[in-house]
C-alpha cells in the first residue's frame, strides 16, 4: 500500500511543474496562413544570413543577424540595402524569440520597431527549404516572382522530431 503522505507532495510538484511550464512558454496568437502573415508583416522576404552577432544576459539575449536579401515579397519599394540589418531576441521557449544560423536561408516577417528591422517567432518565420508551398502562395499573393527558387530537400523526420514538434506546438 501507498502511503499518502508521499502521494500528495508528489501530485501537487508535479501540478506546480507543469504550471510553470505552460505559464512560461511563448504564447502568441497563431497566424494560421500566408495571407494572415503577410498581412501582420511590415517587411516579408528571403534572405541569407550571413552573420549573427550576439549580446546580452542569458535569457535575454538580443540577436544582431546580417541578412543577404534574396527576393522580396513586402512592401513593393523595398529598401535598398542588399545586407540588411535584424533583431530578434534569441530563443529560450519563454522569450517567444527566433534563433537564426549562419548560413542558412530563410523566409522572413518582420516589422519596424525603433527605426530596426525586428522580427520573432510570431511571426510566421521559417528555413527556407521548408517554405516552398508558401512561397508559391506569397508569389499569388504579391504578384511577384521569385526568378531563384531554392533546391527543395526532402524533410527528414523521426520519431524523435515529431515527438519534440508535438511538444513544441504544446506549449505555444
Amino acid at each position: 500500500m501507498i502511503n499518502k503522505t508521499i502521494i500528495f507532495p508528489i501530485t501537487v510538484a508535479l501540478m506546480l511543474f507543469a504550471i510553470i511550464g505552460i505559464s512560461s512558454a511563448c504564447s502568441c496568437i497563431n497566424l494560421e496562413n500566408t495571407e494572415a502573415k503577410l498581412e501582420n508583416a511590415q517587411y516579408v522576404f528571403t534572405g541569407e544570413v550571413i552573420n549573427v552577432e550576439v549580446s546580452g544576459q542569458q535569457y535575454n539575449e538580443m540577436q544582431e543577424i546580417t541578412v543577404k536579401i534574396i527576393n522580396t515579397f513586402k512592401p513593393s519599394q523595398f529598401p535598398e540595402p542588399v545586407n540588411m540589418k535584424i533583431y530578434a531576441t534569441k530563443d529560450t521557449g519563454a522569450n517567444c524569440g527566433y534563433n537564426f544560423q549562419n548560413g542558412k536561408e530563410y523566409l522572413i516577417y518582420a516589422y519596424l520597431e525603433e527605426n530596426k528591422f525586428t522580427t520573432n517567432s510570431c511571426m510566421g518565420n521559417s528555413l527556407l527549404i521548408k517554405s516552398q508551398e508558401e512561397i508559391k502562395e506569397l508569389n499569388k499573393l504579391t504578384n511577384s516572382t521569385n526568378n531563384n527558387p531554392p533546391v527543395v530537400e526532402p524533410i527528414k523526420s523521426n520519431i524523435f522530431t515529431k515527438f519534440f514538434n508535438w511538444i513544441r506546438n504544446l506549449f505555444s
